[in-house]
């Protein structure tokens, strides 16, 4: 947030991907699923760490479903277009389902998660930090712009691998901020990009 201006905005040289039309779909998508199954959970429980687990279920169902849609997504498209990232599956689809854990610290509905993404996108600049740890509208609009690297902490803490920890961190980043290898980057950003 701009002191002087009350406008939450990324921080000068991010490239931050929350576009208003990424907000809109996935604003429609809540709409149309709440909780994951059971079985969805089961399959996510094969690719995940116990304290991934506990951080998938510390998600909203919406974001449980989305991601797990993105990790599907993401399994079936190593299996059958890419032969060569099949030793990086397990890894992609654990990032996949955790590329959004963020989004737990910052507890909003869509609406205010639509409200922060559109502010963020005008305002251009840099988000001050300093909003985050405070109580309130305004710490968890602060956490939700920031969700990305909230996220990698989070991550990094359970002991996730460390390309897990990036892709939570650079999923809305450009190509050429990718720590990843970048074929694994575009399936997973593919995947994610279909809601």
């Amino acid at each position: 947030m701009d002191a002087s201006s009350g406008v939450l905005v990324p921080e000068s040289g991010d490239d931050v991907r929350l576009q208003p039309w990424h907000r809109f779909g996935r604003l429609v998508a809540t709409r149309r699923s709440s909780r994951p199954s059971d079985a969805d959970l089961q399959w996510a429980s094969r690719y995940l760490s116990a304290a991934e687990e506990t951080l998938l279920s510390t998600m909203t169902g919406d974001d449980q479903a989305h991601v797990i849609r993105v990790a599907r997504r993401v399994d079936a498209s190593v299996a059958v277009s890419d032969p060569l990232l099949g030793p990086e599956r397990r890894w992609m689809i654990a990032a996949a389902l955790m590329h959004d854990v963020g989004k737990a610290e910052a507890p909003l509905g869509p609406l205010g998660r639509s409200a922060v993404t559109v502010i963020v996108w005008l305002g251009g600049g840099r988000v001050a930090r300093r909003y985050v740890d405070r109580s309130g509208r305004l710490g968890r609009a602060a956490r939700y712009a920031t969700y990305p690297e909230l996220g990698a902490s989070l991550l990094t803490q359970a002991g996730s691998d460390a390309r897990v920890a990036a892709w939570s961190r650079e999923h809305h980043l450009p190509m050429s901020s990718w720590s990843i290898p970048p074929p694994a980057g575009e399936v997973l950003s593919r995947a994610d990009d279909l809601g």
